[in-house]
């Protein structure tokens, strides 16, 4: 059995998972929509479709995951009960965004994900603890931004950074020590 079926990844952001997907019943007395990049505007604009006239929502458009995360923590400092967010966007600045609104203590049931396109993901180095930008994928290596050490992606995604965890690669087979020249 594959080992990504029991992660801490959500299925939207595993491997071979489906970009798009179906809309989910609409619930909630408010919404947010939050999109990351280009392809966000197509999908906003279907959600905003099926979203009663009656209920209040709020559309946030960004080109950078940053930006829009600093935006989010934002607007939901000042959130009311009934706040249903959508994010959209590269499964990278997702997993981030939902961080950001799991951090801020929304429940799984309040936040919906809809995914663009695969896009970078961020590595959390175990070792140096600086974060590395990828287009690789779990059970891949990068080397690291911060120390340069070969990390290994693993199956493991952050709920509160949206980050995947990376160590280094082999780091359980045992180096000798070098002989001296003497």
């Amino acid at each position: 059995m594959s080992q990504i079926a029991v992660s801490s990844i959500p299925v939207w952001a595993r491997p071979a998972a489906p970009i798009g997907g179906d809309l989910p019943e609409v619930s909630g007395r408010s919404f947010l929509l939050i999109g990351v990049g280009d392809a966000a505007l197509v999908e906003i604009t279907r959600w905003k479709g099926v979203l009663p006239d009656d209920v209040d929502h709020q559309v946030l458009t960004f080109t950078e995951p940053d930006r829009a995360a600093s935006a989010l923590r934002t607007e939901l400092s000042d959130a009311r009960v009934g706040l249903r967010v959508i994010i959209i966007g590269s499964v990278g600045a997702a997993l981030a965004l939902r961080g950001v609104a799991v951090s801020a203590g929304l429940e799984d049931d309040e936040i919906y994900v809809t995914t663009t396109e695969v896009g970078d993901i961020e590595v959390f180095c175990t070792h140096c603890r600086d974060v590395t930008a990828t287009s690789s994928s779990v059970g891949d290596t990068v080397i690291c931004a911060g120390c340069g050490r070969d990390l290994l992606i693993y199956h493991h995604v952050s709920r509160r950074s949206g980050r995947y965890l990376g160590y280094l690669v082999d780091a359980e087979t045992a180096v000798l020590p070098r002989e001296s020249a003497s």
